[in-house]
């Protein structure tokens, strides 16, 4: 999954000791470059996020593809993920759960206009950090963790700083 040059994703995550939670915090980064992938090719369709994802994530990777593609937008710049957090969320006899959480911090990743290639950079502030919350499952025969549930809170303040 290549990104184009002008788009740099970062994750700092520390790994976790935990295996599951390690494989789990590796496809949630997997389902983030799979949605900004989706952006970059202006694809609502693009494989690469439903291969990562599934249910409410996959609808909300489509959803936010439709919306940058319907605005003749793309991605620009460089957009930085910290402060994981891996929770053990249930298994089944059919699947595993992992519970990931992380922060987003938006202010040096801006919108592109895919015709003039105009940069739409925007001033920093409180609005530029966002909180994920990932629901990976893990059904038994599997290859990758897939988000299946996930909740973004915009201006999240326990983000910043």
């Amino acid at each position: 999954m290549s990104l184009p040059k002008d788009l740099e994703l970062v994750f700092e995550f520390e790994k976790p000791s935990n295996a599951d939670n390690a494989a789990a915090l590796v496809d949630a980064e997997n389902y983030i470059r799979a949605l900004s992938h989706g952006i970059t090719e202006q694809d609502p369709s693009d494989p690469a996020y439903q291969y990562y994802s599934a249910g409410d994530a996959a609808r909300y990777a489509n959803t936010q593809i439709k919306e940058y593609v319907k605005g003749g937008w793309t991605l620009t710049g460089k957009d930085r993920y910290f402060r994981a957090e891996t929770t053990a969320a249930g298994e089944s006899k059919s699947v595993k759960l992992v519970r990931v959480a992380f922060c987003e911090d938006q202010s040096k990743v801006y919108g592109k206009e895919v015709k003039s290639g105009k940069v739409l950079k925007t001033e920093g502030s409180s609005n530029d950090f966002l909180k994920f919350d990932l629901l990976m499952a893990f059904p038994k025969g599997s290859q990758v963790w897939r988000a299946q549930q996930i909740t973004v809170k915009e201006k999240a303040t326990e983000c910043a700083g």
